[in-house]
């Protein structure tokens, strides 16, 4: 029989862990938060960039660089939090073909002079359902590790292929290659073969999350001195299965509608305004609740909708737009949010309106503010 003081140290033990773990939990989704605001910065100032650059112009690639690239981040970051709840993210179909082409135009800059990276894709190769921002970071990691793994130089080479139900993404390389024993502890998180400062280990962890998140697997071939190849196998789409929605240019509708913006990252209300001011809307800017409502009382004319930036979960912001809505009664709500994540916190932080979650595109910011102003039923006081 234990012990009733063994009993107790176990449990006070326990309890510390947990206590740990929890203050770890907040700490990530506090730092996902300030990511996802500089995120949000540089995801919309790069699309407005590209509207106003030819596709001929030199400068409109390096802008289509750098969205991709935040697009990816921004989908690492949200793997980090579906790590914690263990929960995959939403999934569209995605050409495997167009992501490599995508990548290979992206990464090229940082594999180096001495890497000759090639790719060889199978046409007309099924689309896979899978998170595009996820898969892309997926076949970064791969290829940056496979850099690493070549430091003298070799060839690196992206494939694509059909085997039976399923569409293979290879990645293969000429490097130093791995041991039984490495390959054993590959996707360990934190496990690295590299020195102190070099690499996190999460790489290689994240990958695995991800593809078997997205119903698929993964297989590497490798040995000492012989290179490496790290084959994805993911369920392969049937015609009809899913339907990609056009990611084209964006007609322009004017409206002389008002906004109430309320947002406390300088960078972040900026981008806001003038991507509204760009579809006609007249912008009201706010830092917080006493601005707001200043705002609300300064305002002759009708307000429209107030957008609400959520930084964390509590009662100041459902308070900020309960004021809101007294002072101009009928006003439609939106929240953004960088922070909350977790269904629970989302629908009661949600309770007068719907969440957009940051770093968002400037279709889904402006398609968000004609769904919520075409639902409101009522008109805002004057």
């Amino acid at each position: 029989m234990i012990p009733e003081s063994a009993t107790q140290d176990m449990r006070a033990r326990l309890e510390e862990v947990l206590a740990d773990n929890e203050n770890l939990r907040r700490l990530t989704r506090s730092v996902v938060h300030d990511i996802n605001n500089l995120m949000a910065v540089i995801t919309g100032y790069s699309e407005l960039m590209l509207r106003h650059l030819r596709p001929s112009d030199p400068v409109h690639r390096n802008a289509e660089s750098i969205k991709k690239a935040t697009e990816w981040g921004s989908a690492l970051t949200q793997q980090i939090l579906a790590s914690m709840r263990k929960q995959p993210t939403a999934a569209t179909p995605v050409d495997l073909n167009e992501l490599v082409a995508n990548i290979t135009r992206v990464i090229q800059p940082l594999i180096g002079e001495r890497i000759e990276m090639a790719s060889r894709l199978e046409p007309g190769l099924p689309r896979v359902n899978v998170n595009p921002g996820q898969m892309g970071q997926v076949l970064m990691n791969l290829v940056i590790n496979a850099r690493d793994a070549m430091p003298s130089g070799g060839r690196l080479l992206l494939e694509t292929c059909r085997v039976g139900s399923e569409v293979v993404l290879s990645v293969s390389d000429t490097g130093s290659g791995m041991d039984a024993q490495t390959r054993s502890r590959l996707f360990e998180p934190y496990f690295t073969t590299k020195g102190p400062g070099k690499g996190t280990g999460l790489g290689l962890s994240t990958v695995y999350d991800v593809v078997t998140q997205n119903n698929g697997r993964i297989e590497v071939a490798s040995d000492t001195g012989e290179g490496t190849t790290f084959a994805v196998f993911l369920p392969a789409l049937h015609e009809g299965d899913g339907v990609v929605s056009a990611d084209g240019a964006v007609t322009l509708q004017f409206t002389t509608r008002t906004v109430l913006l309320v947002e406390d990252e300088g960078e972040v209300r900026g981008l806001i305004r003038d991507i509204l001011k760009l579809y006609g809307y007249a912008v009201l800017e706010a830092r917080d609740r006493a601005d707001a409502l200043e705002a609300c009382a300064r305002h002759d004319g009708r307000i429209d909708l107030v957008i609400a930036s959520v930084t964390k979960p509590g009662p100041a912001t459902d308070e900020l737009v309960q004021d809101v809505m007294a002072a101009r009664p009928g006003i439609g709500v939106l929240y953004l949010s960088g922070y909350l994540e977790d269904d629970e916190e989302a629908d009661g932080a949600a309770r007068f309106g719907p969440v957009l979650r940051k770093p968002f595109t400037v279709v889904a910011l402006t398609d968000a503010v004609r769904r919520v102003l075409g639902a409101a039923t009522g008109s805002a006081g004057a």
